[in-house]
């Protein structure tokens, strides 16, 4: 019966520690809390919505304005795209290559200067097989 009692006490005891915790980290909900939160929420997405409407305007009249401006200059707009394209892509490849050039050469330079080591040690049978070259 003590044994019970005294488990019922310590249960009791953790439970309280635990609400004490839980009071600490979570803030009172009053509904002046509540309220201000809403408004705050709510005042936040009137303005974003607002001005994502205006962004959305702006960016249809600016097409609606830009239209005949481009459909004029698109006989020299196009062509310039795929001019600017094709220089773009011709820069990209040629670093690739030289990329692809320098790691070829750093692993050739490795690859035989670690022959060369391994022969000066006289060690025929060392790290690589050795081919009469």
């Amino acid at each position: 019966m003590a044994d019970q009692s005294r488990q019922q006490q310590l249960t009791r005891k953790l439970h309280d520690q635990d609400q004490d915790q839980w009071q600490l980290l979570a803030p009172s909900s009053s509904v002046a809390g509540q309220t201000g939160k809403f408004l705050t929420a709510g005042a936040a997405g009137i303005t974003l919505l607002m001005l994502s409407g205006l962004t959305l305007t702006g960016t249809v009249m600016a097409l609606i304005m830009a239209t005949p401006v481009l459909v004029l200059f698109s006989p020299v707009l196009v062509p310039a795209a795929i001019v600017l394209f094709l220089t773009a892509a011709g820069l990209v490849f040629s670093g690739g290559c030289g990329m692809a050039a320098i790691l070829a050469f750093s692993w050739m330079y490795k690859n035989v200067s670690s022959y060369v080591a391994a022969k000066k040690r006289g060690n025929p049978y060392g790290q690589f097989a050795q081919i009469g070259l």
